[in-house]
């Protein structure tokens, strides 16, 4: 094997082996409530349970480079799990409600529908692609990541729906002097422990809601229908037809439409030039005054 392959072989194992996963959120479960829950016998349990899971992957800072604009930036969207995830995920709720009392297929009434929400979920893939890359040191010095984690769970009572909502949160620190604690906090164990836990405190979340509105669930109604995506174009546009010419109808449109013009209305009157005016009469001036005679000035006589 030579040098630089030992190298990335030793750095890929420090990695997985350099971190520890920790749990935090509102997910500790309350022992009484929890006791009551296991006790009732009066609750009416779901006859099904429906799960969803959808993820906002993990993305670096530099993933969003040169996507969006100022005035339109780009929204993230999220994706669905792969569906083996998903049943997994299904079967360890049906589980968890069974166990306490929540969930009858045969005796149960009603509809329990649980979606779960991640935010940040990362995979190893996403680590030597560009987590890696992104953070130097990473071995000297210490860097995180976070992935929360959002669980709702809807169902219907006599007095209208309920949500029961669930977070909790997973902070994995990757550093070399971590790797002891490998095997105690395992990325992968951590957070199967820490859906199990929202799941139970979900379940007792429910049960309180559920024996306020009387201990009998009703039909829940149908959720929102996934929205359908825009076609998308395969290839080329066609191009346009250049032999279509004015007063002709475009290729597969029917002349049903056509708009016919009104022919003009032809008792309209053309108005005739106006006669010109009659010339004024011509003023004649009256004659001159012939005995009048112009007055001579007196003679101006010198002083003595």
């Amino acid at each position: 094997m030579k040098k630089h392959e030992l190298l990335l072989l030793l750095a890929a194992l420090s990695l997985l082996g350099g971190c520890a996963s920790f749990n935090s959120g509102d997910i500790r479960v309350d022992r009484e409530a929890a006791e009551a829950m296991f006790s009732d016998k009066q609750v009416i349990p779901f006859s099904d349970i429906q799960v969803s899971w959808q993820s906002f992957p993990y993305r670096a800072p530099t993933d969003s480079i040169g996507e969006g604009s100022i005035s339109k930036p780009k929204v993230a969207k999220p994706a669905p799990m792969p569906p083996e995830d998903t049943a997994e995920l299904a079967a360890r709720a049906r589980t968890i409600f069974k166990e306490a009392g929540l969930y009858n297929r045969e005796k149960g009434h009603g509809t329990l529908r649980l979606q779960l929400t991640t935010f940040g979920k990362w995979t190893y893939g996403d680590l030597f692609h560009s987590f890696l890359v992104d953070t130097g040191f990473i071995f000297l010095i210490p860097a995180s990541l976070r992935v929360n984690y959002f669980l709702t769970a809807d169902f219907a009572a006599a007095a209208g729906p309920v949500r029961v909502e669930t977070e909790g949160r997973n902070k994995t620190t990757f550093h070399l002097l971590l790797a002891p604690l490998y095997p105690f906090f395992a990325p992968g164990a951590r957070e199967t422990g820490l859906l199990k836990q929202m799941l139970w405190r979900s379940a007792t979340d429910v049960y309180a809601r559920l024996k306020a509105a009387g201990g009998a669930p009703a039909e829940l109604p149908p959720g929102p229908e996934p929205k359908e995506k825009a076609a998308v174009l395969s290839g080329p546009p066609m191009p346009p037809d250049r032999t279509w010419l004015p007063g002709q109808p475009a290729d597969g449109q029917a002349e049903e439409g056509k708009i016919t013009p009104e022919p003009p209305d032809k008792t309209w009157a053309v108005p005739t030039k106006e006669s010109a005016a009659p010339a004024p009469a011509q003023i004649t001036p009256e004659p001159t005054d012939r005995e009048w005679k112009a007055k001579t000035a007196p003679e101006e006589t010198p002083d003595d």
